[in-house]
């Protein structure tokens, strides 16, 4: 098997690859990975990204970005966890096995030239042969050298009738829901319906959210893009005459994604985010979305993840819509043994710190 460099000009071939192959979702695909490179001018960030190829065909990809965080190399995704390899199909298990050998192999190869110390990786949990076949759902990165450091997600069963789906709703969020709806309506923007100037709304209310514009104009480009595509909707909530909020959604093989969302300030007493939800909920079951991966789930401390109170308040926000909970699986590599060894003090006395006595 031979590795080939992915290059400008092989961007059709491997985003083709990525429609074909069940191993992977948006996030494998090059619109994403230049979403990433523009996303953090700091970072430096480089692709890294790989072929296997196979007697001239493409038997797997590998996306990779190199970028330097805090002073240090690794091999990540704007600073957090990138993606596993995609395979094709087709391949016999003998072959499968020879070209995710090839590729850990490649990558120790490139973090060794780059002087990278860490590599950081996810399953995504929307593609075909995770979401679908759970016998698949198991870590194997830690074949591989990594440490596990797998989460776990909320995902919506999208298939099953919509009034089971409203019946799974957590009754504070069913109230929200119901009060938010004698006063908002929801607008929805997809590739049909979006326009330059709802999408100009949506910035102007989330640099007034966030109190500033965090990051390049151009990774807001791509999202308008990728609504034009098909590969994303919007939803904004409107008091009168006036957005008060909106959430963004990702879409790919029929399956959704919970991107982001923006309020305004002004409109705290409202519950928005609960109505825009059940908007997004019922506008992707009449669109045939099988799957919705609502957001990750923090439960407390690990020696991995700090999640702050309010992280753990949104996931809770998220698991009260229902669905089930996945495990997401993720890992890390270490290639340089002080590193690791500040990482892990750092962390075990960040972890120890936390703990409280029992008091009944």
């Amino acid at each position: 098997m031979e590795i080939v460099t992915l290059t400008r000009e092989k961007y059709k071939a491997w985003d083709a690859f990525c429609l074909a192959s069940d191993d992977a979702w948006f996030w494998h695909t090059t619109p994403w990975l230049e979403y990433t490179l523009q996303f953090r001018q700091d970072a430096d960030s480089k692709s890294c990204s790989f072929f296997v190829m196979n007697n001239a065909k493409v038997a797997a990809i590998c996306p990779l970005v190199l970028e330097e965080n805090d002073g240090v190399k690794e091999f990540s995704y704007i600073g957090s966890y990138g993606f596993p390899p995609a395979l094709d199909n087709n391949l016999t298990i003998k072959e499968r096995n020879k070209a995710v050998n090839a590729i850990f192999n490649h990558i120790d190869f490139l973090a060794d030239k780059h002087g990278v110390k860490r590599v950081l990786m996810r399953f995504p949990v929307l593609n075909p042969s995770f979401i679908e076949a759970p016998r698949t759902q198991s870590n194997y990165l830690m074949k591989f050298g990594f440490l596990d450091a797998s989460l776990q997600t909320q995902v919506i069963d999208m298939r099953r009738p919509i009034v089971d789906l409203r019946r799974e709703i957590r009754h504070g969020h069913d109230s929200d829901i119901d009060k938010a709806s004698k006063i908002l309506t929801a607008e929805i923007f997809d590739s049909q319906t979006i326009t330059e100037e709802a999408f100009r709304g949506y910035l102007d209310l989330h640099h007034k959210d966030t109190g500033r514009a965090k990051r390049a104009r151009a990774t807001f480009d791509m999202m308008y893009d990728w609504i034009r595509e098909g590969n994303a909707f919007l939803i904004g909530a409107k008091k009168g005459n006036m957005f008060v909020g909106f959430s963004y959604f990702f879409l790919y093989k029929n399956n959704a994604y919970y991107g982001s969302a923006c309020n305004d300030p002004n409109s705290a007493g409202i519950p928005v985010a609960h109505f825009i939800q059940w908007e997004g909920i019922k506008w992707m079951h009449e669109h045939a979305i099988k799957f919705y991966e609502i957001g990750w789930q923090y439960y407390a401390q690990t020696l991995e993840h700090f999640p702050t109170e309010k992280e753990k308040s949104i996931s809770k926000f998220k698991r009260g819509f229902g669905g089930f909970t996945a495990l997401l699986p993720m890992g890390e590599k270490y290639y340089d043994k002080e590193y690791f060894a500040d990482v892990y003090h750092s962390r075990i006395k960040k972890y120890a710190d936390s703990l409280t006595p029992y008091h009944g």
